[in-house]
């Protein structure tokens, strides 16, 4: 594993950290959005299994997020404003960046808010980065992720917006962590921590709670520039803009409370299907919770991300 960094080119002063996991004899190449509240280290397990199968994997520390955000002093805040247009951007310097070093084709994976970055990423630089990299770009890959109608997120943007006048945008509220991943653990009781919706490994749980970087309630501009994102990519016209041609793969838990039990991946995979897209393949693991990545059956769901890149090249 290296880790590099790059210079931001918009927003405030700082610089992305990333990670880079190196395959020799290298077929493929993953990169990786992480979610909400974590940190790109924590795929370091997945990146060595896909190291052993020819894929080099990299990730990087969104802006208020892990070694970027302590190196900025701005764990959990994302910016003063449209900070999610600037993390958007972001990926598209790194992945250009990363690009640049080497030749092979692309798979871009999201997990939970990564999963909504890598939709917009694609909305809005896809066709821009066929073109920059020659069609290398052969698939998506989103986590936990779900779909709901722009107009619920509006709302939701709506009550960040208000959260916001309340008490400042770079402070947190605990009304938006309650409506959001208060709610998630609530369908878990009785419950062993607040994180019981993350995983059933209690492993995973604790080693998260543990984590500095790992956790943190979002401010209030964090939230709000977040929410109007989704409203703006979940409008048809945004889901369209997405090369119809590029395979899109969906996987998450049946349990997972931010995909609706299941429910909202398949109105994702249904959005995606009006929208025009031609291959989308959708799995849902029994019994899972919200980081299948990190679950107790985590190597099937290794073995089977692995066999779908696979089966794009």
């Amino acid at each position: 594993m290296e880790l590099k960094s790059i210079a931001f080119d918009n927003g405030a002063a700082g610089s992305q950290y990333y990670h880079q996991w190196k395959s020799e004899k290298a077929v493929a190449w993953l990169h990786i959005m992480h979610g909400m509240a974590e940190h790109s280290a924590r795929y370091a397990d997945l990146a060595a299994f896909l190291n052993q199968q020819g894929i080099m994997v990299t990730a990087g520390d969104h802006r208020g997020h892990g070694r970027t955000g302590d190196a900025m002093d701005s764990l959990c805040h994302l910016g003063d404003s449209n900070s999610w247009n600037q993390m958007i951007d972001d990926q598209w310097q790194l992945i250009i960046h990363i690009a640049a070093e080497q030749k092979l084709p692309l798979i871009i994976m999201g997990h939970s808010m990564g999963s909504f970055m890598a939709t917009r990423f694609c909305q809005q630089y896809g066709l821009q980065l066929q073109q920059q990299l020659d069609n290398r770009l052969i698939g998506l890959v989103l986590s936990g992720s779900n779909y709901d109608a722009p107009a619920t997120f509006k709302v939701a943007a709506g009550v960040a917006w208000i959260e916001r006048a309340r008490v400042g945008g770079r402070n947190t509220s605990n009304i938006l962590e309650q409506l959001s991943f208060g709610s998630f653990n609530r369908l878990f009781k009785p419950v062993r921590t607040e994180k019981d919706w993350l995983s059933t490994d209690n492993h995973v749980v604790d080693t998260y709670i543990a984590d500095p970087w790992c956790g943190g309630a979002l401010s209030t501009q964090s939230w709000y520039d977040f929410l109007k994102g989704l409203a703006q990519l979940s409008q048809p016209k945004a889901m369209a803009q997405i090369d119809s041609a590029i395979p899109i793969y969906l996987f998450a838990g049946d349990l997972d409370p931010v995909g609706a039990n299941g429910k909202g991946v398949e109105k994702l995979r249904q959005a995606f299907l009006q929208a025009g897209t031609a291959n989308v393949e959708m799995k849902l693991y029994e019994g899972g919770r919200h980081e299948m990545l990190n679950e107790s059956n985590k190597q099937q769901v290794y073995h089977d991300l692995n066999c779908w890149v696979q089966g794009r090249l």
